[in-house]
C-alpha cells in the first residue's frame, strides 16, 4: 500500500483546500453513516438484523461517495476527524469521540480509495470496533495490517521499534517529516530488521539510552500531544466522575449490601458462605423494611428462602412484622411513599404468602392517607376474591372503621359466598357499618340479598332504612310483602319518620301481588271516622291497591267506591282514576 502525502501548506500556513464543498459534504454525510454503523454494532450480536441493515447501508454509501468524488482522505486530531480542512465528526463526548481510537494509536490519517469492497469495509469495522473494546489488545494500526486492506492507505507516527524500517521507505518533501511505509504482511515488502540504528545514532552524536517510555533525543510532540488531549477530555471526565461519584452515593447501604449478597450466592458459595450470609441477610431484610425499599425486601426474603437456613424462620419473622410497634413504623413509611412505592409494598405483601392478607389489611387498618387505603383495599380485594371468608377474623373487630372497610371490600369481591360474612359484619352497633353493608349487598342477585337486608331493617336509622326498602322494592315477593304490611299494622306506625312511611308504602306497591290485595282492602275499610291522620293512612293504602293494578285490586277499590263512608268512596275513586290515567 501507498503512504500519502501529507497536504502541502501555503504562505498562511493553513492546508489549501483541494476538494469542492460537494466531495467534503459527501465525506461528512459517510463519517456520520460510520459513527452510527460502529455504535449499533457495539449494542447488538453481528447477527442481528439492525446490525446487517446498518452495515450494508455503509457499503452502499461508500460505494456512491467513492463512485462519485473518488478517494476519500481523513484525518485524525484527538478529539475530531476532518477532511480537506474541514470538521466533519467533533467529540460530543468521551464515549462518542470517533477520532480517539485512531489518534490514540498514532493512526493521523487514512485515505479510501475506489475499488473498496464489502469484505475490506467490514474489516475497517471489526478494527475499530476491535480497537475500542480491548485497550489490552493489539493496537489499530496492526489491525489493520492483519486485515491486509488493499484500497486502504494510512498515515501513522511510528513507534520505536518501526524506526529505521529500509529502503522501502518513500522520500519526504522538503520541509516535511519522514512518514513510515506501511506495514505489509508478505515476504516481498517486509522491512529489514533495524540492526544499524543504534550504531547510525551514535555516530551522528545522539543519546541511545532511554528516560522512562521514550528513547532520549526523541522529539518531544508525541508528549505535548497528549497533553493537549488529557486537556480536551479534562472537563468531560471529571463531569462524569462526579456524576458517578454521585450516583454512587444515593444508592442506599442496604441496596449495596444486599447485591453484594447475591453476587455471593451466585458465586459458587460454600456451605461456610451460606451460613455466613444466612446470618447477615436477615439484617439486610429488616433494614430494608424500616427504609421502605420494598424492592430490596423481597429480593432478600427471596434470597432467604434459597440458604433453607434452619435458625431464620420464615413464620418468626412474619410475626414480628405483624406487630403493632413494627407495623406503625412500616405505615408511616409507607403514608410518606408515592404510587410507585406502595405497588411496591404490594408486590411484597404478595411475596409474604398468606400472611401478606393480614400484612395489607393492618396497614389499611393504620394508614391516614387516602390514596394508600384505597389502593390497598383493591390489593386486598384481589387477594381475596376467590377466598372471601379470609377476611373473616377482621368483621369481628371492635374498631368500626375496620369492619366498614371489610364490607367495602366484600362488596367488591360480589358473589353469593360474602352474604353469611356480611351477616356477620350486621353485629356491629355502628351505622355506618350497616350503611357499608347495605351498599355491598346491592351488588348481589336480590334473592340472596333479601334475608340480609329484612334483617338490617331491624337498627337501621331512617336514611338507612329507606335504602334498604329501595333495594327490596326491585322484585316482587310475596314474603317481603307480608313482612312490610306488619309494618302497617304495627300501633306506632304514626309515630314513624315520614320519610320512613313513604317508603313503606312504596315498597309495599312494589313487591306486592294479588296475595296482599285482601289485607290491603280490610286496611282501607278500617279505622276510626273522626281520625284524620287515618284518613292520611286509608288514601295511600288506596295507592298502593292502584300501583298494584291487578284484577283483585281493582275489584277492591271498586267495593271501595260502594262504601257508606265518604273517606273511603274518595279515596277509591282517586286511586281508580289513577289507573284509568295510567291506561
Amino acid at each position: 500500500m501507498n503512504v500519502r502525502a501529507r497536504p502541502e501548506l501555503d504562505g498562511s500556513g493553513a492546508p489549501t483546500r483541494t476538494l469542492s464543498d460537494a466531495a467534503v459534504k459527501a465525506a461528512s454525510a459517510w463519517v456520520s453513516q460510520l459513527a452510527r454503523t460502529l455504535k449499533t454494532c457495539r449494542l447488538y450480536d453481528a447477527t442481528n438484523p439492525t446490525v446487517v441493515r446498518f452495515r450494508e447501508e455503509l457499503v452502499r454509501a461508500t460505494e456512491r461517495v467513492l463512485g462519485e468524488h473518488g478517494a476519500l482522505t481523513l484525518r485524525f486530531t484527538a478529539d475530531d476527524v476532518t477532511c480537506d480542512g474541514v470538521s466533519l465528526y467533533p467529540a460530543r463526548s468521551r464515549d462518542d469521540n470517533l477520532a480517539y481510537p485512531f489518534h490514540r494509536d498514532g493512526v493521523r490519517a487514512i485515505t479510501v480509495n475506489p475499488g473498496l469492497d464489502a469484505r475490506e469495509l467490514f474489516a475497517l469495522v471489526d478494527c475499530l470496533l476491535a480497537a475500542g473494546a480491548n485497550l489490552d489488545g493489539d493496537d489499530l494500526v496492526t489491525l489493520l495490517w492483519e486485515a491486509d486492506l488493499g484500497h486502504v492507505d494510512v498515515d501513522y507516527i511510528p513507534s520505536e521499534g518501526d524506526v529505521g524500517g529500509g529502503a522501502a521507505s518513500t522520500a519526504p518533501a522538503e520541509g516535511e517529516a519522514a512518514l513510515l511505509p506501511w506495514p505489509s504482511g508478505s515476504a516481498e515488502e517486509a522491512a529489514p530488521p533495524a540492526v544499524a540504528s543504534a550504531a547510525e545514532s551514535a555516530s551522528a552524536g545522539t543519546p541511545t539510552g532511554r528516560s522512562e517510555d521514550w528513547t532520549i533525543g526523541d522529539l518531544t510532540v508525541e508528549v505535548e500531544a497528549c497533553f493537549v488531549e488529557l486537556d480536551a477530555l479534562a472537563p468531560v471526565e471529571a463531569e462524569r466522575f462526579r456524576r458517578e461519584f454521585t450516583d454512587e452515593h444515593l444508592v442506599s447501604p442496604v441496596t449495596a449490601a444486599l447485591a453484594i449478597a447475591t453476587a455471593c450466592l451466585h458465586s459458587q458459595a460454600n456451605d461456610a458462605d451460606r451460613q455466613e450470609l444466612g446470618h447477615f441477610l436477615p439484617r439486610v431484610l429488616r433494614g430494608a423494611i424500616a427504609l421502605g425499599t420494598w424492592a430490596d425486601a423481597r429480593e432478600a426474603l427471596r434470597a432467604l428462602r434459597t440458604l433453607e437456613r434452619p435458625q431464620w424462620s420464615e413464620a418468626t419473622f412474619v410475626q414480628e412484622l405483624l406487630q403493632p410497634v413494627s407495623m406503625l413504623r412500616l405505615v408511616e413509611r409507607l403514608d410518606t411513599q408515592d404510587e410507585d412505592g406502595v405497588a411496591g409494598f404490594i408486590a411484597f405483601a404478595h411475596e409474604v404468602g398468606d400472611p401478606g392478607v393480614d400484612l395489607l389489611i393492618i396497614a389499611l387498618c393504620e394508614s391516614q392517607q387516602r390514596v394508600v387505603r384505597q389502593t390497598l383495599a383493591e390489593a386486598i380485594a384481589q387477594r381475596c376474591r376467590d377466598n372471601p371468608s379470609r377476611l373473616a377474623p377482621w368483621l369481628d373487630d371492635d374498631r368500626w372503621y375496620v369492619v366498614r372497610n371489610m364490607a367495602h371490600i366484600l362488596g367488591w369481591i360480589g358473589g353469593p359466598a360474602i352474604v353469611p360474612l356480611l351477616q356477620v359484619a350486621l353485629r356491629s352497633t355502628d351505622a355506618r357499618v350497616h350503611a357499608e353493608v347495605v351498599a355491598a349487598l346491592a351488588t348481589l342477585d336480590l334473592k340472596h340479598a333479601r334475608p340480609v337486608l329484612v334483617r338490617a331493617l331491624d337498627r337501621a336509622d331512617t336514611r338507612a332504612f329507606c335504602q334498604i326498602l329501595g333495594q327490596l322494592s326491585a322484585a316482587r315477593d310475596p314474603a317481603t310483602a307480608r313482612f312490610l304490611f306488619a309494618f302497617l299494622q304495627q300501633e306506632r306506625f304514626g309515630q314513624r319518620p315520614a320519610e320512613e312511611r313513604r317508603a313503606i308504602y312504596a315498597a309495599l306497591a312494589s313487591v306486592g301481588g294479588e296475595e296482599i290485595v285482601p289485607e290491603l282492602e280490610n286496611e282501607l275499610l278500617k279505622g276510626n271516622w273522626f281520625d284524620r291522620t287515618q284518613e292520611i293512612h286509608r288514601q295511600n293504602v288506596a295507592r298502593c291497591l292502584a300501583r298494584i293494578a291487578t284484577p283483585g285490586a281493582r275489584a277492591a277499590l271498586e267495593r271501595g267506591t260502594r262504601s257508606a263512608r265518604a273517606p273511603v268512596r274518595q279515596a277509591a275513586q282517586i286511586a281508580l282514576s289513577t289507573i284509568r290515567e295510567a291506561a
